[in-house]
């Protein structure tokens, strides 16, 4: 009897800590901007520390450092995803996916929307003068929004996104991906991914 009561204690332990620890609810995803020079940089997408890719991306004009709003610089914090979205539809992602319209605007004004993307019908903000993203592409065709300046304080910058590349090798301050590493991103993550920028 007692060898029976070990047994299943030993069964329902085993369980009770393959629960405790699947990989699919401990994933740590990090995605590394490191070899910055001028607007260019690599950057590291890697999941439980295996290396998914490495790439070439576009960062600010004026490369990192991003204190204030529209200095054209990509911000040296840590960061985390809040939400993602697209002209193009949710390719696969789990991350919240906001589905870009013709009222949709990334709010970079001295409001109580900065740093917000808004739709402009439904918080009746007309005449935004914002990003209106519906009318930026490629490169708002997939993005991430990122935590920074989560306070959203005027002026201290606003709109930081993962999003594609466009026609120009640098962006205002956000990380620029070719297109196909921004769906690989988009199916591979979730709101847990960490974004480290390096100088």
């Amino acid at each position: 009897m007692l060898g029976l009561h070990l047994i299943n204690f030993v069964i329902a332990l085993t369980i009770m800590l393959g629960h405790t620890h699947h990989p699919s609810q401990y994933r740590e995803q990090l995605l590394e901007v490191f070899d910055v020079h001028g607007s260019s940089a690599k950057a590291r997408l890697s999941i439980n520390g295996k290396v998914v890719f490495v790439t070439d991306v576009y960062i600010g004009k004026d490369g990192v450092g991003k204190t204030t709003e529209k200095d054209a610089l990509t911000p040296t914090d840590t960061l985390h995803i809040v939400k993602a979205f697209g002209v193009k539809p949710n390719p696969g992602t789990t991350i919240p996916y906001i589905n870009v319209t013709p009222s949709t605007f990334a709010c970079d004004e001295d409001s109580q929307y900065y740093n917000q993307i808004i739709d402009t019908t439904s918080v009746h903000h007309y005449g935004c003068k914002g990003e209106d993203m519906y009318h930026i592409v490629p490169e708002y065709n997939y993005g991430i929004v990122t935590d920074y300046n989560k306070e959203c304080i005027y002026p201290n910058g606003s709109n930081i996104f993962i999003h594609c590349k466009g026609s120009k090798p640098y962006t205002g301050g956000c990380i620029a991906f070719d297109e196909d590493k921004m769906i690989e991103i988009l199916r591979h993550c979730n709101t847990s991914l960490k974004i480290i920028v390096k100088p």
